[in-house]
């Protein structure tokens, strides 16, 4: 995961107990590896100060993690990325995930998860983020839902 340079690898929702219930990995990682990772950063992520740190260092990443309701949002980017930015980018995904759903909850993640890849891949391109804002991001879902009627 770490010889290719990328602003974010990969991104993880996980719940308050530890269970990742979304990954949208921008690089390729075995499940091996998903797993293995997934369950260490989640963990580390946890145990760390939840009211002031966002920033954790993680081998070759800096893990960026945000809290929304009971969910936690962290992303693995880059030692060299603006963590400010990609601390923003977690705010604009779900603000995103909100305009879409309503107000976005964890059951969203649960039910609607093939929503959730598609509105980042709306959003990031291999690890690069590329419409920062919500409405272009959500227009060729809601014209795909509007096919779909």
């Amino acid at each position: 995961l770490a010889d290719i340079k990328k602003m974010m690898h990969y991104l993880l929702i996980a719940s308050k107990d530890g269970n990742v219930q979304f990954s949208h990995y921008f690089v390729h990682a075995s499940q091996n590896v998903r797993t293995t990772n997934e369950a260490r950063v989640v963990g580390k992520c946890l145990s760390s100060d939840k009211e002031s740190c966002h920033f954790v260092e993680d081998g070759d990443f800096t893990l960026v993690m945000r809290w929304f309701g009971p969910c936690l949002f962290v992303v693995a980017a880059d030692k060299t990325e603006n963590e400010l930015m990609v601390y923003e980018f977690l705010n604009l995904y779900v603000n995103a995930l909100h305009r879409y759903f309503g107000k976005f909850s964890e059951r969203h993640v649960l039910f609607n998860i093939d929503r959730l890849h598609m509105v980042l891949e709306e959003m990031v391109v291999d690890g690069e983020l590329v419409e920062s804002s919500v409405k272009n991001a959500l227009s060729p879902i809601l014209v795909l839902d509007s096919m779909s009627r």
